[in-house]
């Protein structure tokens, strides 16, 4: 089974963490990596956060669906730039030019060849 399996579509339909690892018999984390695995494989799984909030596949309206996938992209840039400016000062320890941070690509937990 794939953490799809258990998801609706459209914000409304949204499934808590919790509720996909009773169902998936995992952990949180093993379920953030099924999800990791999904969206590498190309699945669109979105998240909600908040009380409401879940799990959720895009909604089958074309436009709600863009409201969605805007919301989650909102959501998921602000956490990766708290993460680069978490990431600043231990860069500069190391030496890394300012300017010359970047996002990596990984791959299946591993750094990606160039």
């Amino acid at each position: 089974m794939e953490v799809i399996d258990f998801l609706g579509h459209g914000a409304e339909k949204a499934v808590k963490a919790a509720v996909l690892c009773e169902k998936m018999k995992t952990t949180p984390r093993g379920l953030r990596h099924y999800i990791a695995t999904e969206r590498q494989a190309g699945h669109e799984i979105l998240y909600q956060p908040g009380g409401s909030g879940g799990y959720f596949l895009p909604s089958l309206d074309p436009e709600k669906a863009q409201e969605e996938r805007q919301a989650f992209y909102k959501v998921m840039h602000a956490r990766a730039m708290c993460t680069l400016k978490a990431l600043r000062p231990v860069a500069q320890a190391l030496g890394v030019p300012a300017g010359q941070m970047s996002v990596e690509l990984f791959e299946y937990g591993a750094e990606k060849e160039s």
